[in-house]
């Protein structure tokens, strides 16, 4: 069962049994009380193990106060360059411990390595060219979701949205989520997308699926640099990422773009039939560093 969406206001709320989880994708100012308590409520009704909040730093002393602990930090996420957090409150105690922990340590610091050795070389910004003449890489239209929706279903067999669905890929499109891919003679064979990220400055960078016969081959990272481009030229501050902290190849991916690490949310998205842990990782539109 896909996950539901519960619109509180100008807040956002994600629930559902795959995950196991409430999600609260976006919280209004005014509205800190009144999410948290739905959020709670839901939880209860439902037996969820895991609540995660995006919030704002000034939010820190009510999550505290209810019991939420912060997993990631993103500045100058929100209006006015306040910071985001990404907080965590455990009804399951055993969620609190991620079984594959000494795996998640290991892609961590391969990643950063790769971003300091990247750094080094200066070579974090502008995509890498095309390995070959054939490949387009470009923004998706409306009328690719049915190859991307091919492409979502061919790579990944379960995921917190209905992403192997044009209908719902064309509503995100709707939504203001912006498509990527690279074609090759005509085939789409690697996707991402530039999603609204919960706070007017910010912009998630997700959604990203090659096919497996045309893995290590940077386009990941090809998207990656074409997205980033895209974001400063609509004028946007952060983009940040929810990647799979066992995931060697996307971590490596935002660390070889120069994006850094703000936390791991710990058992925190179902995944191709698994609960799995996701890495944060962010990067400051404005430093060209």
């Amino acid at each position: 069962m896909p996950d539901q969406i519960l619109h509180l206001g100008d807040s956002l709320l994600q629930h559902g049994s795959s995950s196991d989880r409430v999600y609260v994708m976006k919280m209004a100012r005014d509205d800190v009380e009144l999410v948290l308590d739905a959020a709670a409520a839901l939880a209860a009704r439902h037996g969820y193990g895991k609540i995660i909040v995006k919030a704002r730093a000034s939010d820190f002393g009510e999550l505290t106060r209810r019991g939420y602990v912060v997993e990631a930090v993103v500045p100058q996420f929100h209006e006015h360059r306040e910071a985001g957090l990404f907080a965590g409150k455990y009804l399951d105690e055993a969620r609190r411990a991620d079984p594959r922990a000494p795996r998640v340590r290991e892609v961590l610091e391969a990643a950063r390595a790769v971003r300091a050795e990247a750094l080094r070389e200066a070579t974090t910004e502008g995509a890498p060219s095309p390995s070959t003449d054939s490949l387009e890489v470009r923004e998706a239209r409306p009328e690719d979701t049915e190859a991307l929706a091919r492409c979502y279903a061919e790579v990944f067999d379960s995921y917190p949205f209905p992403i192997h669905d044009p209908i719902h890929l064309r509503g995100e499109q709707e939504r203001g989520t912006r498509y990527f891919g690279v074609w090759e003679s005509g085939l789409l064979v690697a996707s991402s997308a530039m999603e609204p990220g919960g706070a007017p400055p910010a912009v998630e960078m997700t959604d990203f699926a090659t096919l497996p016969s045309r893995r290590k081959r940077g386009m990941a990272t090809q998207l990656l640099g074409v997205m980033d481009a895209h974001a400063r030229e609509a004028g946007l501050r952060v983009a940040y990422t929810i990647a799979r902290a066992c995931s060697y190849g996307m971590n490596i991916t935002f660390g070889r773009r120069g994006y850094r690490y703000a936390g791991t949310l710990v058992n925190n998205t179902q995944i191709a039939g698994a609960i799995e842990s996701m890495n944060v990782w962010y990067k400051l539109l404005e430093d060209r560093s």
